[in-house]
């Protein structure tokens, strides 16, 4: 349908977005008049799915949307969505007019507004000023419709942070979804190629207490600022949400969720949609096909936040609980791939944070992660899972490497497997893809300790000492209680033979793990024979712990030795660790503790056994 038209004695004006009948007149806006057109060049009704594909090409939008326009176009016709006039809607299939369409000839139908010439005009001269007059009008128009869209609809957003929920009626029983709903909108956003999405572990530092917009903005260097507030009521959910540009303050957009906590899934599936939508995000077909989201049971999707919930606190205990609702969840749901993977993430850091033997952990980590890529092979953080059983348990660097890059290209977004891939690019020397690798991270996710502190050990294991611990200061004034930010200074401090400073970091992490007497301990063992006493007391200790059945990982214990200049014991110590797949064995080529004895033929037997390479500048490094 070309030029102006009517609908019934209603007049059409596609050039103007106007609709006149009888002296009045009324604007639409531009994508209302598209979808009038369209209805006008069909016979019959016009399917819903055609409708948004013609008007909206290559963009998402949100259910909403065509209803908007539909209404819009309603109001100008003075029309009835319950006893329609001019336009009905079929239900589960479109929308058609009810009314004639005639196309105007521009010779029997002018606009209401258009005078007739005094006499004597000449009709040539009457054409060039209804030109002229049409072409001045329909130039001013244009200039004010992209003013006003340009000014109300600015480029696209780049990047943003989805808040925690504020908890409003304060219900510790709701804290798993006024965490874990954003945290799973995240998941579903960072999915997305197009905008880069602050990860979870930093906006959590926003739950207790939420700054202005724009100083949060500036902070975490996002346009764009999402925040909610939940109320649960027995099995009902209210959920408000507001986007915010981060810039200004002015809100973009808000809406307001009223729903059974059955139907929870369902609307963070569709809040990320709509937030997608309204940052005017162009996605892919994949990306909307990610953005539909995961399917599962109402019960599985809750034990799923339960366990998120727990496995963001990274300790034994949280670890353990949210081994159990992970395993809950899938026993609700056993097609749940979500759930496999929280759980193989979870024996991931096991052996880490939880002190538990590789064997105990790895392998079921693995289990996991094959079964969430069985049911889900987009999923990165499985993928990631993966990665890290191949490179900390099998030591598989080729399989390691590959899916590691593998779950940056389904999701550049995530921070955790640019982590751990820096971390694997350390141990082979590959220092500035390390670094890079880390700083990434550290962009996604600004406020994370563990992340920032990976930075840290990259310049560590370079023997870039300064660096390294005025990285490890900026950790700890990120996070003052991070104890493995501590023990990584004092480790620093010794290889510069700073001492003192470090038994007081080392006295530091051992108040904030609970165990003040092992800081105590070192001090003294400090004061009385010195560095060499230290090491011996800290090998006394780890012994012990073997001895009462506690788990110590044996690289530790051998890396002592060799600091004492025990090869021997070194060596020994080291098989053992290879015997026990220990998690720290990738590693023995980088960890400072082994630079005195690199140049041992039985050292480099475990190198080459490993597959590692080791730097020739760092061999006998100590003696020298």
């Amino acid at each position: 349908m070309e030029g102006d038209f009517k609908i019934g004695e209603w007049l059409v004006s596609p050039a103007l977005n106007q609709i006149s009948n009888d002296g009045k007149s009324a604007r639409v806006e531009p994508k209302a008049m598209q979808v009038l057109v369209q209805l006008a060049g069909a016979e019959g009704v016009v399917n819903k799915d055609r409708l948004i594909s013609t008007v909206w090409p290559d963009v998402f939008v949100t259910d909403d949307v065509l209803p908007g326009c539909i209404a819009s176009l309603r109001r100008a016709f003075d029309d009835n969505a319950r006893k329609p006039k001019i336009i009905e809607t079929i239900p589960k299939s479109g929308y058609r007019l009810l009314l004639p369409v005639e196309p105007c000839n521009g010779n029997d139908q002018r606009s209401e507004a258009a005078k007739e010439p005094p006499a004597g005009v000449r009709a040539s001269d009457q054409a060039r000023r209804r030109w002229w007059l049409a072409g001045a009008v329909a130039g001013g128009l244009l200039i004010l419709v992209l003013a006003g869209w340009r000014f109300a609809f600015p480029a696209g957003y780049d990047s943003v942070a989805i808040l925690p929920f504020i908890n409003a009626a304060g219900d510790s029983d709701a804290q798993y979804l006024s965490d874990g709903v954003p945290e799973s909108v995240i998941d579903d956003l960072s999915q997305t190629h197009a905008v880069r999405v602050m990860a979870w572990t930093s906006v959590s530092h926003y739950r207790s207490a939420q700054p202005d917009i724009r100083t949060l903005g500036r902070q975490l260097g996002v346009s764009a600022v999402l925040t909610g507030r939940l109320v649960r009521e027995g099995d009902r959910l209210i959920l408000q949400t507001e986007l915010v540009d981060a810039g200004s303050g002015r809100q973009l957009w808000g809406k307001q969720y009223d729903s059974r906590i059955s139907d929870l899934l369902g609307v963070q599936q569709q809040l990320a949609r709509e937030i997608a939508a309204n940052l005017r995000v162009r996605l892919t077909g994949a990306e909307e096909k990610k953005l539909a989201g995961h399917t599962a049971s109402p019960v599985a999707y809750q034990l799923y936040l339960k366990g998120r919930l727990f496995w963001n606190q990274r300790n034994r205990d949280a670890l353990l609980k949210a081994i159990d609702y992970f395993e809950q969840a899938i026993k609700a749901d056993p097609n749940y791939a979500l759930a496999y993977a929280g759980l193989a993430d979870s024996y991931d850091l096991l052996d880490d944070w939880g002190k538990t033997p590789p064997r105990d952990s790895f392998p079921k980590a693995r289990a996991a992660a094959e079964k969430a890529l069985e049911l889900d092979d987009s999923l990165a953080e499985a993928h990631t899972s993966l990665a890290q059983v191949h490179e900390s348990y099998e030591w598989n660097w080729a399989e390691a490497e590959r899916e590691y890059k593998r779950a940056i290209e389904l999701n550049p977004n995530y921070p955790t497997a640019h982590q751990w891939y820096a971390m694997f690019l350390g141990t082979h020397h590959r220092f500035r893809e390390a670094e890079a690798e880390a700083r990434r991270a550290s962009e996604l996710d600004p406020l994370s300790p563990p992340i920032a502190m990976t930075v840290a050990e990259i310049f560590e294991y370079e023997r870039r000492y300064d660096d390294a611990i005025a990285q490890y200061k900026k950790v700890l004034e990120l996070s003052p209680s991070f104890a493995g930010a501590w023990g990584n200074l004092g480790s620093v401090y010794e290889e510069k033979q700073a001492y003192p400073d470090a038994i007081e970091a080392w006295k530091k992490e051992s108040v904030l793990l609970g165990n003040p007497e092992i800081g105590l301990m070192l001090e003294r063992a400090y004061r009385k024979g010195g560095h060499q006493a230290v090491v011996k007391a800290s090998l006394e200790e780890d012994l012990q712990k073997r001895a009462q059945g506690k788990y110590c990982s044996a690289l530790s214990i051998a890396g002592s030795y060799a600091m004492l200049g025990d090869v021997d014991q070194a060596v020994k110590w080291i098989e053992k660790g290879y015997e026990e797949h220990s998690s720290s064995i990738p590693y023995i080529t980088v960890r400072s503790e082994f630079d005195g004895i690199r140049g041992d033929p039985r050292f480099q037997y475990w190198v080459e056994v490993l597959g590692l390479e080791q730097s020739e500048a760092r061999t006998n490094s100590r003696s020298e």
